[in-house]
């Protein structure tokens, strides 16, 4: 991109040398304009924003340097070159106080204005890629304060920040109102498109709520991809007419397909997780009572009120038994579950729906760890048809099993990779520092931050041998090769493949090959 500049003198003749006496366009510059005058001068310098000016210093009304004074209020950068035929040390130390670049004594050398120009020029460049990278830099810190305020904002509502940290950090992001009351919107995209859809989505939507006339409200995006919107001092009814009107315009005006889950209004600081925790029940109804619409936590409520009889399963003892996939355990709670619902005599079809939305709802939550949602798992199209299809308890019963089944294979899979990716990581380190002395199961197990006993344990199943017998043997398979290819030492070998005791050395030697140190000499001999 060309630089900007700005001939001032009030001589014709003075400017038609200065532009044509340098070939300005093949150097990188661009004249955008020629003045006679001071005030001329300043109408190009708001109009063309010049990012060099060569000014003479003797003008009629306003002289040279009383421009530059004016040229840099305007425009601080700017660079001005005075041209002039005095050469009074006074009007140099004026200048430079001022803040001029440099000067040109008439009559003007050509070779002069290349140098000085081409100079500037470098110096204008070095400042452009400084404010770039301060805007970069600018840019980065504000994107990093939204990673980090939405990692908080997904912490708070699952409940999993202290109280008095979630009320500074709610005082630093102005948000401090959700402590006193708070309704929350959860929204649901289909799951079953591509990433790169649901994210073009998900900006969409975010931009479409920054657009609208809200006040006192909070937006973020939570890990499982739902867009939250909590609404403070606001009526209950207020904002069932907004979650009315800003579905309408998802589906009417972006042609997005969402389902929007609302809360109750809650009160206090528990009020907040409470508020996130009914706006998913609110889109677990999504299955009978529809999707792409708004559903209440008041209308979940009523149908989880036909059922007559309170008792629940053990919610806890089954996530546990689903998360280390203790098949047996988990079908007991399915029957549990299953008779628990049979003997309410709730005979509504839809009920049973539901109710089997609410025990997979509970379990898809133990993907959330992974970044995984059960909508994505099993295919969130698949989930809705097959739940719709069911009519019966053994039908529920059966589809539950089935669905659990896949939920625990899902975990199995992913401790499987976890423990293959710590054996990789420990062989890795003690592959790198085979030879070190203080090489222990403890220092590894600290350098790959595992526990020492479930590294010992994955270890010797993986490789079926312990980790300090795979030690052992890559130490004596090194000392072989040693003493196989050198004249050093027993002792000397045993220090430099790690033993501090060249005795302790000789034992394990003898216990990995059956011969003596000085056995095996003889033999290679």
């Amino acid at each position: 991109m060309s630089i900007r500049v700005l001939l001032v003198d009030d001589e014709k003749l003075e400017r038609v040398l200065i532009r044509n006496g340098f070939d300005w366009e093949s150097n990188g510059f661009e004249i955008v304009g020629e003045a006679g005058t001071g005030e001329e001068a300043l109408e190009y310098m708001m109009h063309k924003k010049p990012q060099l000016v060569l000014t003479d210093i003797s003008m009629p009304h306003m002289d040279g340097l009383e421009l530059s004074e004016q040229i840099l209020k305007i425009s601080p950068d700017c660079h001005i070159i005075i041209v002039t035929g005095y050469r009074e040390f006074d009007y140099a130390r004026r200048a430079l106080k001022i803040g001029v670049e440099d000067f040109l004594l008439k009559p003007v050398n050509i070779n002069e204005i290349s140098e000085l120009a081409n100079k500037i020029k470098v110096k204008i460049k070095q400042e452009e890629k400084q404010v770039q990278a301060v805007e970069e830099l600018k840019a980065s810190v504000l994107a990093d304060q939204d990673i980090v305020m939405e990692s908080f904002f997904q912490r708070l509502v699952e409940n999993r920040i202290p109280k008095d940290e979630a009320r500074r950090k709610l005082m630093l992001y102005n948000c401090e109102n959700l402590m006193v009351e708070c309704i929350c919107l959860n929204i649901q995209l289909r799951e079953d498109v591509d990433e790169q859809k649901l994210s073009k989505e998900h900006k969409e939507i975010i931009n479409l709520i920054r657009q609208q006339d809200y006040q006192n409200f909070v937006c973020f995006t939570h890990y499982m991809q739902n867009i939250i919107l909590y609404f403070t001092n606001h009526k209950y009814e207020s904002v069932i007419e907004l979650a009315a009107v800003l579905h309408d315009k998802l589906t009417n005006t972006a042609k997005i397909l969402a389902t929007i889950g609302i809360s109750e209004c809650n009160q206090g600081f528990q009020g907040i997780s409470k508020a996130f925790e009914e706006s998913k029940k609110a889109l677990s109804a999504s299955i009978f009572l529809g999707r792409n619409r708004s559903v209440t936590y008041k209308e979940y409520e009523e149908v989880m009120n036909q059922n007559q009889n309170k008792e629940e399963i053990d919610w806890e003892n089954f996530l546990f038994a689903l998360q280390n996939s203790l098949t047996d355990k988990v079908n007991e709670y399915i029957q549990e579950y299953v008779e628990l619902i049979q003997c309410s005599r709730v005979t509504d079809i839809e009920y049973y729906r539901l109710m089997i939305m609410n025990i997979l709802t509970r379990a898809g939550t133990t993907l959330n760890k992974y970044g995984m949602s059960l909508a994505q798992l099993v295919g969130e199209e698949r989930l809705y048809k097959e739940v719709r299809l069911i009519n019966t308890l053994n039908e529920m019963a059966e589809y539950l099993s089935q669905t659990l089944r896949i939920i625990m294979n899902y975990h199995e899979s992913k401790k499987l990779k976890q423990k293959n990716k710590v054996v990789v990581e420990a062989t890795a380190f003690i592959d790198k520092n085979l030879f070190d002395p203080e090489l222990s199961l403890k220092l590894v197990a600290s350098k790959i931050y595992s526990n020492e006993s479930y590294l010992s344990r994955v270890f010797k199943k993986e490789k079926e041998i312990s980790l300090i017998e795979y030690i052992l043997k890559n130490r004596i398979e090194e000392s072989i090769r040693l003493l196989n290819t050198t004249d050093l030492k027993v002792y000397e070998i045993a220090e430099k493949i790690g033993f501090r005791d060249s005795h302790y050395f000789s034992i394990c030697f003898k216990k990995q090959t059956g011969v003596t140190v000085k056995e095996f000499k003889r033999s290679k001999n």
